[in-house]
Formats: structure tokens, sequence, C-alpha cells
């Protein structure tokens, strides 16, 4: 958390009730050791969701199911959430839990390794929630911009881990290589000209990420954008000058 105490017992005074399911997951959670997104973030999550159409959301790392419960409530009708979890315990208490609740219907899982799963995928979704293993974070982000509708939002939670992302070391709780791989996709996006981003002080670290323009825009034949070519080699085939204004407008990707 990175509230004091004094602002969580406010906090507490504002904050909605959660209904008896949403309470015995937040027990089960707290007793079982299963990280899950703050009752705020996870209700900040499903606004957005509604806000950015309402039809079809994709979370990356389901757990129990909190926050996909959250995100199914609030859809349009006939709207569908697609959760992806790599562990099989935590499906099957996560379909137990949805079972009590009609928006459970609305949540379709697909277990697997999220770099697989998420690739599989074709979309498009209005948001994308990414709450898996933070090294993944940036393949994670990639894969989601690449399915999101014009105006669609990625939802990237844990970018604060405690404040160990602010003194660059990790904790214990959080790795090293976690706390690097958030410091690396933070500043990267912030550097990037093709969306735009802002890291909100939020349960642990909440980014909002929206794309401004179509990543590798072209300008004919093939051709990159001017923007773009002219800070590649020019003697470059179309082809190797396209590719590689796909990395220049992705500078927090990983090879």
């Amino acid at each position: 958390m990175i509230r004091t105490s004094k602002t969580e017992r406010y906090l507490a005074t504002v904050r909605e009730r959660s209904d008896p399911l949403l309470a015995e997951m937040e027990v089960y959670a707290a007793e079982h050791d299963v990280p899950i997104a703050d009752a705020e973030t996870a209700a900040l999550v499903a606004m957005l969701a509604r806000a950015a159409g309402g039809r079809a959301a994709l979370e990356v790392g389901l757990a129990i199911g909190y926050t996909a419960l959250h995100v199914a409530r609030s859809l349009a009708p006939g709207g569908r959430v697609t959760s992806l979890e790599r562990d099989a315990k935590m499906i099957t208490v996560a379909r137990e839990f949805l079972s009590r609740d009609p928006a459970g219907a609305r949540i379709d899982i697909v277990e697997g390794d999220a770099a697989i799963t998420m690739a599989a995928l074709s979309g498009p979704f209005d948001l994308v929630y990414v709450d898996a293993d933070k090294t993944g974070y940036p393949r994670y982000v990639e894969l989601a911009l690449e399915r999101l509708r014009p105006g669609g939002l990625v939802l990237i939670d844990n970018l604060l881990m405690d404040g160990a992302v602010a003194t660059g070391h990790g904790d214990g709780h959080w790795s090293q290589a976690s706390v690097d791989a958030a410091r690396e996709l933070s500043a990267g996006l912030t550097m990037d000209p093709t969306v735009s981003f802002v890291l909100l002080p939020v349960g642990d670290g909440v980014g909002v990420l929206q794309q401004r323009q179509a990543r590798g825009t072209t300008s004919g034949a093939g051709e990159p954008d001017a923007t773009c070519a002219t800070s590649l080699s020019p003697g470059n085939t179309p082809h190797e000058r396209h590719d590689a204004c796909l990395m220049h407008d992705l500078p927090w990707r990983r090879s």
C-alpha cells in the first residue's frame, strides 16, 4: 500500500461497502495470501471498463476472480470478460466464487501462460487490465496495445510496489527483477510518443495507457511515416525501415 494510516482511515468512511460475496473473497485472499487488487482499484477498473465501451474486457491475471467480477458486473448487456490465468488451483477457486453471482457467467477463463494465450486472442478489447507476473509486463502491454480498439484503455496494476519502485530496490516481497521491469516500463511509456500514459497513486500504483496513433504508421507503399523514417538509416529497405520504426515506437519493448 502507498497510503498512510490516516488517509486509510478516512478512505474507509467514503468507500462503498463490499457485498457479501466480494467481502468473502477479500477474506479468502487475506487468509490464503492471494494477491488481489485493492477495492478502490477494482472499482476503478470496472468504472473505466464501462466508460471505455463496456462490451469486451481482457484481464491478464485472474487470481480468484475479484477484479473480473467487478468488471463483469459493470459491462453493458452482452458484454464479456476474458480472463487469463496460469494457476489451475486459482482457477478452481475462482470458478467456485464466480458461480455464485450471475455476472460470473460473463467471464471466460483461459488457462495457460498469458504470453502465449494472449497472443492467440484477436480482440478488439475496450479495456485490458494487466495484473500478472511483473517481469512479463512489457510483453503483456505490447500484446494489449495490438488488441485494443481505438480509444480503448490499458490499465497496469502494481507499478509502485509498496514504494519499492520509487527507491529502485527490491524489498524482499518485490524482487529486484520486478522493480526493474516496472521502472523500465513506466519510463519507456512516458517517453513513447504513440501513447498517452499516466501513473496514478491508487492502490499500489495503477498505470493508465491509451494509444494516440497506430504503431508503425505508414505513408503509402509500406513506407514508414516521415517522422519515423527520418530517424532511421536511409540505406535500409522499406521493409527493414518499417520493422525498425516499430521498434522505435516501442522504446520500452524488451528484445
